[in-house]
């Protein structure tokens, strides 16, 4: 390799396209893709889920491959998904999606190339954005409020409160 000081390798020609990266086309092992395909459901549901809701879904998705049983384990023994606080049990134990741990677990597993082709990380962006504007929206409100040099009513108190709870329950 002939580089210069500044790095650029002259030894490769210039018309040449690099490589591209391959595809890995092994199969994910069940237990990932049903990781997988519980990350999709979260993302597209604002990060949050009900354990009735998630496993039906997945059940519907693919029949033949996953049951609840199977799903409701994947959510216990997995680090990125918790419990998240509800008042409502309509649809069994609400789970939350945690970002910072999935991401942790995709570069532990090496599935950070599977994540990029099937735009996790693109859509893990985007859920961030909107929580944080979700967030200042809600403080903003409150701020609004308290402008006066007065403390805010309880009302005002109460949803500004209600407004944080719901994105970071």
């Amino acid at each position: 390799m002939a580089k210069d000081e500044k790095g650029y390798d002259f030894s490769k020609d210039p018309e040449e396209k690099p490589a591209k990266r391959k595809r890995d086309t092994r199969p994910l092992p069940l237990t990932e893709s049903l990781v997988f395909d519980i990350v999709d459901y979260l993302l597209a549901h604002e990060g949050y889920g009900y354990s009735t809701e998630i496993s039906e879904k997945m059940v519907q998705l693919k029949p033949r491959r996953y049951t609840s049983r199977e799903v409701i384990g994947v959510l216990r023994n997995r680090p990125m998904f918790k419990h998240a606080q509800s008042k409502d049990r309509r649809g069994g134990i609400r789970w939350r999606l945690d970002l910072l741990a999935l991401v942790k677990y995709l570069e532990s597993k090496n599935f950070v190339n599977r994540a990029e082709e099937r735009g996790v990380y693109e859509r893990l962006r985007e859920l961030k954005w909107r929580q944080i504007v979700m967030t200042i929206t809600a403080l903003q409100e409150l701020i609004g409020k308290m402008e006066d040099g007065e403390e805010p009513d309880n009302d005002t108190l109460d949803k500004a409160y209600e407004a944080l709870a719901t994105v970071w329950s």
